[in-house]
């Protein structure tokens, strides 16, 4: 069992500064727990040694490190060691070897797989005994942790894609003062931006929307779509919502033609370099992330950030877009699971959460942490403070987890291609998608 997931796993697996610790907005040990460590009488006995495996190379390793040491310094029962560069394959070749780490850090859509196959403990009783409150993450994380109503992990860190990167030159060039709101304006702004050469060539393109990769969670979600109806055990590729955004997408296409996007795509230069197309104006506009482009789109910079545009007729949407959350978990035969608890809990204190946040640069998970003093007034963070606004918005969702999502997301991908080029209807796409996936779904039930 656990080797088929290990391939599926594999298939399916998509910087510091200084930490203002002055003038908190919240206390030093404040978690989603009653306490930030475990009740006395669960606490080791003896002084025990767990490992923590994470996925972070060793140039990167140094704030999750630096979050190790003040934990281990923090108490004198538990030593933590950690080791990094430890990826899915990694991971599940231990766990499944029966030798795995005490506790390790993943991508959350290696839960739902791992879960079912028997290799992740359950975290409720965790939970429950220690009043570790779920609500006091930020939702749309917390709930990718779950699968078949269940928790079995916590989400430490996390990325979103909420926002609207632009060109700021290509816009004052085609005068247009600011951003779309609306996705009917995304379109015809991106009409206004596109440029081609004297024999018809593209040069210029305002939006791709599948650049620079099919996003087949992003889009749906966007329109108010979902994959699953909890209350039936039925997937639901094909509702109307999610039919409606590869409708949407593939209108760039009927507009600028296959062939020819396929033709300037050749051409585009290479991201996070120079030439990246964003930045030279190659295209003017891209689904963006809090990872992109850090430098250029402070204030005085050559990129401008907005919230993604809705529907016209769904003004209700506005702040929808996808998060994509690393989790923390226990193997299922993890030696010490109490010991590998109480760090857990330590990784989602406010300071924790804070100074890794800081740190690398990224958004935390604890709700109340996005308002925190340190990162709020913290300038070299100022490109991050919109973040911090939007994952606060109740239309962030995420893909749901369970046992089949590899091969949900793999199919959609491939159908949503064929879409996109015209080699098939949006609808009938999404029928194929939920014909090949509902025979997993029901026998993910037995």
């Amino acid at each position: 069992m656990l080797s088929s997931v290990l391939a599926l796993s594999v298939l399916g697996a998509c910087s510091s500064s200084n930490t203002d610790t002055k003038g908190s907005s919240s206390s030093p040990s404040a978690s989603p727990s009653a306490s930030a460590s475990v009740k006395p009488s669960d606490k080791p006995k003896e002084k025990v040694e767990i490992t923590f495996w994470h996925v972070w190379s060793e140039k990167d390793s140094g704030p999750i490190e630096a979050q190790v040491a003040a934990f281990n310094k923090k108490q004198d029962r538990i030593t933590v060691k950690v080791l990094g560069n430890q990826d899915a394959t990694k991971q599940l070749t231990a766990i499944s070897g029966g030798n795995p780490p005490d506790v390790a850090l993943t991508f959350w859509n290696n839960l739902g797989p791992w879960a079912d196959a028997g290799a992740v403990l359950e975290l409720d009783p965790y939970f429950k005994k220690d009043n570790f409150d779920t609500a006091a993450v930020i939702p749309s994380a917390m709930e990718r942790m779950k699968v078949n109503g269940k928790y079995y992990g916590i989400p430490f860190t996390m990325s979103m894609g909420s926002t609207l990167m632009y060109n700021k030159k290509a816009f004052q060039d085609a005068g247009l003062s600011g951003p779309p709101e609306t996705l009917e304006q995304l379109l015809d702004y991106s009409k206004k931006l596109t440029k081609k050469d004297a024999g018809g060539n593209l040069t210029n393109m305002g939006f791709l929307p599948d650049y620079p990769w099919i996003d087949n969670v992003f889009w749906p979600l966007i329109f108010g779509g979902s994959w699953v109806d909890e209350a039936t055990g039925k997937v639901t590729p094909n509702k109307k919502e999610n039919v409606d955004a590869i409708a949407y997408q593939r209108k760039y296409y009927e507009e600028f033609g296959v062939d020819a996007i396929g033709k300037f795509r050749s051409g585009l230069g290479q991201r996070g370099t120079p030439q990246d197309p964003l930045l030279t104006g190659q295209l003017a506009m891209m689904i963006g992330w809090e990872y992109n482009f850090a430098e250029e789109r402070k204030k005085d910079g050559p990129l401008g950030i907005a919230p993604f545009p809705y529907p016209q007729d769904r003004p209700d949407l506005k702040g929808a877009g996808l998060v994509s959350p690393r989790a923390v978990f226990i193997p299922k035969k993890a030696k010490n699971p109490e010991a590998a608890w109480e760090f857990m809990q330590y990784l989602m204190s406010a300071d924790a959460q804070v100074e890794f946040a800081t740190a690398s640069k990224v958004i935390p998970t604890l709700a109340k942490v996005l308002d925190d003093e340190r990162l709020r007034k913290n300038e070299q963070l100022s490109t991050l403070w919109d973040f911090y606004d939007r994952a606060k918005n109740k239309n962030l969702q995420g893909f749901p987890n369970n046992v089949y999502i590899n091969q949900y997301l793999q199919f959609l991908s491939e159908e949503t291609e064929k879409a996109l080029k015209g080699q098939q209807s949006a609808k009938d796409a999404m029928d194929k998608v939920a014909e090949k996936v509902q025979p997993l779904a029901d026998k993910a039930k037995k």
